[in-house]
């Protein structure tokens, strides 16, 4: 067995993002705006793995591919509150074109939501910036990635300006705050984009910069971003602790039972550090994700109990990315019909 190099680096480079988590006070809004709205799979309702009482909900492309899953914790008691200092400030979603933007400027507007272009400045990259219902901030961006596209068919949305995966998160901190624990994982500083980048063997991570408000920090709030997690694969053992021998304490490796996660509370959000497994297919077929809800073996003794007492939650989307509101042959009828044009 080979060892590891005196700064016990691992071998296996960090695998770009893995997931970002927010906030929510409302999972049935919650579930309709992240799956009708913004046309993601409801690839799993589960509990927060840290509670037994708390939705944990998950949106991404047709399996819940590492890279493309945005999740939210249920905390409805938690205040609404905008991000503070050294909080993350947005997550920045794919898609793959400028024309994409003005889609979904058009389709944010026929839903009542507000946006805005940000295409003057012609040294930065295009992006369109929006809030969902609780006050988490989105931005769109026209990537420069070279990232497979991780996708759903959503049925009502054109194949070409469908979301893409996550191009990473943006924290109210300065490079310099964000430098030594994002150059200690891996991130390399682009000055002229105001990011740092993670390139892996297969995906690739943004850390970009916002002005730092004169706001406090939120631990837990709605409409703040908890956490961006990266991708370390088959070594978050290696990674865990080779992160804890850097500039911020990392915490131990916990279970969540689709994944294993450890955490960093970093001067520009926390950090987490994920296994790519086992996945949302582990206790699920790809037709259950988001339909039946999914529990860890610890919490399964209560699921008569949960399933009682739980908000019951809607998926608006089937399986092949039809809306339930349409009959499956319109559905299906409208999908060919898009794919003809587009074709």
């Amino acid at each position: 067995m080979s060892q590891r190099p005196a700064t016990n680096k691992p071998a296996k480079r960090l695998d770009g993002n893995h997931h970002i988590t927010g906030i929510t006070a409302d999972v049935r809004a919650n579930v309709d705006f992240w799956c009708r709205i913004m046309g993601l799979k409801f690839v799993k309702k589960t509990l927060n793995f840290e509670t037994t009482f708390r939705y944990h909900t998950y949106f991404g492309d047709s399996d819940g591919k590492v890279g493309s899953v945005v999740t939210f914790l249920e905390f409805n008691e938690a205040p609404k509150a905008k991000p503070g200092r050294g909080n993350h400030h947005s997550a920045m979603l794919r898609v793959r074109s400028h024309e994409a933007l003005d889609y979904w400027m058009d389709r944010l507007t026929q839903e009542q939501i507000y946006s805005e272009l940000i295409r003057l400045d012609p040294t930065q990259p295009r992006r369109l910036v929006f809030e969902d219902f609780e006050g988490h901030k989105v931005e769109l961006i026209a990537t420069d990635a070279k990232d497979k596209p991780l996708t759903f068919p959503a049925s009502d949305i054109p194949a070409e300006y469908r979301i893409t995966g996550i191009d990473g998160i943006r924290s109210n901190a300065t490079l310099d705050d964000l430098a030594p624990y994002a150059e200690h994982l891996g991130f390399v500083r682009n000055e002229a984009l105001h990011r740092f980048e993670l390139q892996g063997d297969t995906k690739s991570a943004r850390w970009y910069t916002a002005p730092v408000p004169d706001l406090p920090f939120q631990e837990i709030a709605v409409g703040v971003w908890h956490h961006l997690a990266l991708d370390a694969d088959e070594d978050l053992a290696g990674w865990r602790e080779y992160s804890n021998s850097g500039p911020i304490p990392t915490t131990p490796v916990y279970d969540h039972h689709v994944f294993d996660s450890c955490y960093t509370q970093s001067p520009g959000g926390i950090i987490e550090l994920t296994s790519a497994g086992p996945g949302f297919l582990v206790d699920q077929t790809p037709d259950e994700l988001g339909e039946k809800l999914a529990l860890s073996k610890r919490v399964e003794p209560l699921r008569a109990r949960l399933e009682r007492e739980l908000t019951p939650i809607d998926n608006p989307r089937r399986a092949d990315g039809s809306l339930k509101t349409e009959a499956p042959a319109e559905a299906a009828k409208a999908k060919a019909n898009r794919e003809k044009v587009a074709g």
